[in-house]
């Protein structure tokens, strides 16, 4: 049985009742995670994107380990492939903040829950990378139902050379949260396979974003579904890429009920943490 122990002295910034377990099942604390997460090349943390407690433990972890690796590169799936050149100019300081938020359409809670990231990456001299296909594109591809040049316009240059859509498991997940979603909203007219298809579409273009940066060690910050089981994203870079050591952190509130078994697959590693605070 996992002795789920509260990790009282992590950082200040952190919540207190934070748990982290290894697949393994063994009980860690914060620094013990840092240094094993350095052993691999590219490491995913999921998250709940309206989590305060896991925006927080994103930010320990990049600063974990910016510290221990001068090299690391960060990813993010709240920019856009388009917007990367005004990324890097707001980055390297030739570009005022006001203007990179009036053109790299930042998230809503990008003040109060990524800009912390990016102000940490700007002060370090840290690459981030604006990873996720622009989202006029896959809405395209999750109308038509089709990924190809013609559907995707002037984003098909993002789009990857390889676009796997084989795996069985990640496809019955995808198509029960369908299934789960109000019948009436935006979703609910548009067939399931096509939507799937624009959401590997968008796993695929997160996954090629990163080639540019696989000689150094890379964090990617994404929603849960895009990692957890290493589905999603770390499938798409792992087929393309058998020799990397891939990580994956999922970042879950305590109230989700998992079996010992369910923790082992889902992720690398678990955060498990008490929600503080829900980003309005």
């Amino acid at each position: 049985m996992i002795v789920l122990l509260s990790l009282l002295f992590l950082q200040p910034s952190l919540p207190e009742n934070t748990t982290i377990i290894s697949a393994a099942g063994d009980t860690l604390f914060f620094n013990q995670l840092a240094d094993a997460l350095m052993g691999y090349d590219v490491i995913f943390v999921g998250e709940r994107h309206d989590a305060k407690a896991a925006h927080e433990a994103e930010l320990a972890i990049l600063s974990s380990l910016a510290e221990r690796d001068s090299n690391l590169a960060l990813a993010l799936e709240m920019f856009e492939r388009d917007v990367q050149d005004v990324l890097d100019s707001y980055l390297v300081g030739d570009t005022s903040e006001d203007t990179f938020l009036a053109r790299s359409r930042p998230w809503p809670n990008y003040k109060t829950d990524y800009r912390p990231l990016v102000e940490f990456a700007k002060a370090n001299e840290i690459a981030v990378v604006a990873a996720n296909v622009p989202r006029r594109a896959a809405a395209a591809v999750a109308r038509s139902g089709e990924v190809s040049h013609e559907v995707m316009g002037q984003d098909s240059v993002f789009m990857p050379d390889t676009f796997h859509l084989d795996s069985e498991k990640y496809y019955e997940r995808f198509a029960a949260t369908m299934q789960g979603m109000p019948h009436g909203g935006p979703m609910g007219s548009l067939n399931v396979d096509a939507l799937y298809k624009a959401q590997v579409l968008k796993d695929a273009v997160m996954a090629a974003s990163l080639h540019p940066y696989l000689d150094r060690r890379i964090l990617f910050f994404c929603g849960r579904f895009h990692a957890d089981y290493h589905l999603g994203v770390p499938y798409q870079l792992q087929k393309n890429h058998p020799d990397l050591k891939i990580a994956v952190v999922s970042l879950a509130p305590a109230s989700e009920e998992l079996s010992a078994e369910d923790r082992s697959l889902i992720a690398d590693f678990l955060w498990i943490y008490t929600p503080h605070d829900v980003t309005e």
